[in-house]
């Protein structure tokens, strides 16, 4: 697959996904999980994970992949995704830090807490974490934090 239908496709997917919670009932803390093409989302977001470097996306395409990882942050396949792509999940940890969502925020501070690569950069991330605003992104971020302290 080339790089334009890697995108169009991972647009395409979060954009049917808008669409859908607009009209979704979110008066359950579980509303997401609700979606019926998660599956495809899911393969959208591995396609695009493998096969285009976060350091190429453009800043759209980095708030579209923060976005929809932030709504998977119960089932969080996507973050899965990302631990198994160590260099992806710290490319992508770099804008996450001053990402407006916390259920973004949160997922990517637990992964930097699961991967051993560049256990520099993962403390100073993390530090920046450590800063957030909500308390639940400081208390993940310390847990992964402690974690790596202890490697």
């Amino acid at each position: 697959m080339i790089e334009e239908e890697l995108v169009l496709s991972f647009k395409n997917g979060v954009a049917d996904f808008k669409i859908w919670s607009s009209k979704a009932d979110k008066s359950s803390g579980e509303w997401e999980t609700e979606y019926p093409n998660w599956d495809k989302l899911y393969q959208h977001t591995a396609d695009l994970l493998k096969g285009l470097s976060v350091e190429r996306w453009n800043d759209e395409l980095i708030k579209d992949f923060l976005y929809i990882l932030a709504r998977d942050n119960e089932v969080e396949n996507i973050i899965e995704q990302l631990i198994d792509l160590p260099n992806q999940l710290l490319s992508l940890a770099k804008f996450a830090t001053t990402y407006s969502d916390a259920d973004a925020k949160w997922q990517v501070a637990y992964g930097l807490g699961e991967i051993s690569e560049e256990k520099l950069l993962i403390r100073m991330l993390l530090s920046n974490f450590l800063n957030d605003e909500q308390e639940y992104v400081r208390r993940r971020a310390s847990f992964a934090l402690d974690k790596h302290l202890q490697q």
